[in-house]
This record gives C-alpha cells, sequence and structure tokens, in this order.
C-alpha cells in the first residue's frame, strides 16, 4: 500500500511541475515598428468575480502574461471592481498594463468602454451612457456586433470609438465575420480583436496589436482614439490601419500568435495524465 502511495504521489509531483513548467511565459523583447511601440492587448475580459468568468483578477493577469499580451482590459458586466483589483495586483507583480473598463451590458446592445473612474450607468438610453464614457476620458468599442446587437447603434455610430472586428463569435457561426465586416463597413472605427473571455476560449485569442508611443493607458487610449491598430481575423485577414498592417506583415510571428493553436501542449498533457492519475490513486489508497 505504501508503495502505491508513494508511486501516486510522484505522479501527482509530476503533475505539477509539467504543468508550472508549461504555465511558463515566453519573455520576448519589446516590438517597436515605424517608430511605434507594439503592443498586444486584449480589451474584453471577465473575471470571476462579479461577471460570469472562470478565473480571478489575479489569475487574469497571470494568464495575460502567459499568452504574451502587454494589455488587458478587465470589462464586468456593468461594474467595474474586479477590474480595480486586478491592476492594483498587476502593478504589485510587474503584470501587464490593465485597463480599468466596463462591459456596459443590456438587452439590445453591448459596449466595451475603456478607461473609466466610475460605472456607467446601463439604464441610460445608449446615446447617454457613450456621452458619459467619452465624458470620463474613456473609449467606447461596440461588442460583437452582430446582427443581433448591430441594430441598436444605428443612431449613434459617430459616438463609437472602435468595433470588435474579430471575436470568438467568427468561430461560432458561419458568417460571423461577414456579420462583424459589415458592421465595421458603416463607418470608421479603430479595429478591434478580442477574446471576450469567460474560461473556455483562449485568452488572447482575436487580440488588438497597438501601435502606441509606450506601454501606457494614455499612450494606449490615444492610440485607439488615432485608429493605429491591426487585428489578424479568420484565415489570418488583417484588419486596421493598411500602412500598420505592413508593418505588422513583416513580423511574421504576429500573425501567427493572434491565431496560435490553443490545444493542449505535450507538457500540458503529461501535466493532466499524471495530475489525474496522481489525485485518483491517492484518493484510492485512502479508501483501502
Amino acid at each position: 500500500m505504501s508503495t502505491w502511495r508513494g508511486v501516486a504521489w510522484l505522479a501527482a509531483l509530476c503533475g505539477i511541475i509539467a504543468g508550472t513548467l508549461a504555465d511558463r511565459p515566453k519573455p520576448l523583447p519589446p516590438l517597436t515598428l515605424g517608430g511605434y511601440r507594439v503592443l498586444a492587448a486584449d480589451f474584453h475580459l471577465h473575471s470571476s468575480m462579479w461577471s460570469d468568468g472562470a478565473l480571478t483578477p489575479f489569475g487574469l493577469v497571470l494568464e495575460a502574461e502567459r499568452q504574451g499580451l502587454d494589455v488587458i482590459a478587465i470589462t464586468g458586466h456593468n461594474e467595474l471592481w474586479d477590474a480595480i483589483a486586478g491592476r492594483w495586483l498587476s502593478r504589485h507583480v510587474d503584470g501587464p498594463l490593465v485597463i480599468v473598463g466596463e462591459e456596459i451590458h443590456t438587452v439590445d446592445h453591448h459596449v466595451i468602454a475603456l478607461g473609466l473612474h466610475h460605472t456607467v450607468d446601463f439604464r441610460r438610453p445608449i446615446a447617454e451612457q457613450l456621452d458619459e464614457v467619452h465624458a470620463q476620458g474613456g473609449l467606447a468599442i461596440a461588442a460583437h456586433p452582430t446582427r443581433t446587437y448591430a441594430p441598436a447603434f444605428d443612431d449613434v455610430l459617430d459616438r463609437l470609438d472602435g468595433t470588435e472586428i474579430c471575436h470568438p463569435v467568427i468561430y461560432a457561426l458561419h458568417d460571423g465575420q461577414q456579420q462583424l465586416e459589415a458592421f465595421a463597413a458603416e463607418g470608421r472605427f479603430a479595429a478591434i480583436g478580442s477574446s471576450d473571455f469567460h474560461g473556455f476560449a483562449r485568452l488572447g485569442l482575436c487580440r488588438t496589436y497597438v501601435f502606441a508611443t509606450d506601454r501606457t493607458e494614455t499612450a494606449v487610449l490615444a492610440a485607439i482614439r488615432a485608429r493605429r491598430t491591426v487585428v489578424y481575423g479568420l484565415g489570418g485577414k488583417a484588419y486596421g490601419d493598411p500602412a500598420l498592417i505592413r508593418l505588422a506583415d513583416e513580423v511574421p510571428r504576429l500573425r501567427e500568435e493572434a491565431s496560435a493553436d490553443p490545444s493542449p501542449g505535450l507538457l500540458d498533457w503529461i501535466s493532466r495524465v499524471a495530475g489525474v492519475f496522481g489525485l485518483g490513486g491517492l484518493l484510492l489508497s485512502r479508501r483501502r
């Protein structure tokens, strides 16, 4: 019995070590193109605190670092608390830049609001919501504006700073990419890619490459206002400023990162198999 327990403990330990190695972030040197600092960003994340996500704010910070992101926005449904917590935690571990955001979540439209100081009341008319975002110095981005949500923006297109042109919906709907493209053609918006991470799709999938002057919130928001973004969508199709797309295409890893296969690697599988075997063995040994 002691031998079996020892093997189970060894398997569990191997699972922990393999999982730790698999989760180690791959540090990359800062990338500069055309005189701009190119920042990998995901502006639409949900935590487990108040926004039906799978990870805590700190978990989002660690996972964003693992996925090679420089900037994230935590965007709780009609609240800011998890974003504020995530920003505080990230500053103390030298993690990615965290922008406080909110997903203004209503029945007929969703808006990603970035750079907020207090929540925007989702019960107000959409025009007033967007005006309030701008009054705080923030940005308003149309979230996954498929045919279900696009009509709500008809009268406020000129108040939007950006629109999600890449979102996991492009993989879920046969014409999801076409629907997002159709909305983007209605105005002049910054191209935004977001994972809308709740815990299922890969955090950082459909990321945005921001061409900023530096890695600060002020610089990131200014770059989005100036539409200095590049996004790679379905099939690696690029969206955004044509001149910046040409620069981004000179660095093949950017397109590869944006569409990287989220399936587990060898260390992930070793971690999972060894972990299950070890835990199962320990439970069985206790029952005997």
